[in-house]
């Protein structure tokens, strides 16, 4: 019975995906959004850009890889300060348009 409705179901997903503007990444987009935000440690203490790429290589979603800006942030913040930290951050908002709700684009 609910065989059936699966279709229906991915019909019904999609379309909400089309009203809010988002779409799921693909492994090749994750690839260079994990590859972009890696090199924004890359001048960091050699542990701490260890630390942030291991989980950035073990994010499997454009929102995981969202939220794991906080810990670029704080990697850079604490060795090159706030300034620069906020100016590669912010760097990062434009490789998650259409990834995620325009909202949380904003918020950041």
């Amino acid at each position: 019975m609910l065989e059936a409705f699966k279709p229906l179901i991915r019909a019904v997903l999609n379309m909400g995906r089309r009203f809010s503007g988002t779409r799921t990444a693909t492994v090749s987009e994750l690839a260079r959004i994990r590859r972009i935000m890696s090199e924004q440690v890359l001048d960091c203490e050699v542990r701490v850009a260890r630390r942030v790429r291991a989980h950035l290589d073990g994010a499997s979603s454009a929102m995981q890889l969202w939220l794991l800006r906080a810990e670029i942030y704080q990697a850079v913040s604490d060795q090159f300060g706030q300034q620069e930290a906020m100016r590669r951050v912010e760097r990062l908002a434009p490789l998650f348009e259409g990834l995620l709700p325009a909202n949380q684009l904003r918020g950041n």
